[in-house]
């Protein structure tokens, strides 16, 4: 029999997912929007079938991090703290169309918990989770830039342009899927992993925060997207395509790992890798310099909002 705090807790997670799937969408697919390769109502699909089947297939791999691996399961009045934090955060991000981590702001607030109840937090994981956010963005700026390079030999040898953007153009979207594959495997996973649930329908959660996030997809998402894809970003087909990849295979490899990383940091990473191999410029620095500051202030405001709830109840 559940108790009231977790309902209230579960309710806080969809609506939590549902900010996550309209602040998210951009990293997925902002570049395959930013290089007009596909419409905004066809990369919705493909982003609701990736967040679908990564939470499905691979959710589970985060499931410890709030159950052992970082911090004892706290117990339903606790969760509610975590994520009435990590919520009210997010959707400040999301009415300022930055797109920040969910992940970052999640683990953030884990450390306000501790810290604000004596909790005893696992230093070794915290460590390796916070080594995850510096390495991945680097991983991904590294693996989109080989993409990029080899991708730009081949096409020497091709004559037929059109056909090759096309190609471009399919394995992009490709990229794209994967992209929201990893978020909902990553961070997706993450939020089901905070209910420690034993019920006869074990895939009950991860639909339901599934189509929490899918809900935000369809109808959170267009300003972040728009600001994202229009200002951020000037990759053409070929970038496009290293850019999602490397930033996908990035967040994949971490999510084996059972680490949390952003999506956004990793995806971002890999945009400059793409780029820095054909020179392109980002085109609004501003921009990027939110998207950096809010890397490093997402995991702060977590810590300090959980922590002074805590305090205050």
């Amino acid at each position: 029999m559940l108790d009231s705090y977790t309902y209230v807790a579960l309710g806080l997670a969809v609506v939590l997912c549902a900010v996550l799937g309209g602040n998210n969408f951009s990293t997925c697919l902002g570049a395959s929007l930013g290089a007009g390769i596909v419409k905004f109502s066809h990369a919705i699909l493909i982003a609701s079938a990736g967040i679908f089947l990564g939470t499905l297939l691979e959710g589970y791999k985060l499931a410890d991090v709030f159950n052992g691996q970082m911090l004892p399961a706290p117990p339903a009045s606790e969760l509610v703290v975590v994520l009435l934090s990590s919520l009210l955060i997010m959707i400040v991000v999301t009415l300022f169309r930055l797109p920040l981590s969910l992940s970052q702001v999640m683990v953030g607030a884990g450390w306000g918990l501790a810290l604000a109840t004596g909790t005893q937090l696992q230093g070794a994981y915290s460590a390796e989770v916070v080594a995850s956010w510096l390495l991945s963005p680097a991983l991904a700026f590294v693996v989109a830039a080989a993409i990029e390079s080899t991708v730009l030999r081949l096409s020497r040898s091709v004559k037929d342009v059109l056909s090759l953007n096309r190609l471009y153009a399919y394995l992009t979207l490709v990229a794209g899927f994967y992209a929201a594959y990893t978020l909902g495997a990553n961070t997706l996973g993450l939020v089901v992993g905070l209910f420690p649930l034993r019920t006869a329908e074990p895939l009950l959660l991860p639909v339901i925060l599934a189509f929490g996030a899918v809900f935000g997809v369809v109808f959170l998402s267009a300003d972040t997207t728009r600001s994202v894809a229009e200002n951020l970003v000037g990759l053409n087909p070929s970038s496009a395509l290293s850019a999602q990849f490397g930033g996908a295979l990035s967040v994949h490899l971490c999510t084996q790992l059972g680490l949390p990383v952003s999506v956004s940091q990793v995806v971002i990473g890999g945009m400059g890798g793409a780029a820095s191999v054909k020179r392109i410029a980002i085109t609004n620095k501003r921009i990027l310099q939110q998207i950096i500051a809010g890397w490093t202030i997402g995991p702060l405001a977590g810590a300090i909002l959980s922590f002074l709830i805590i305090k205050a109840i």
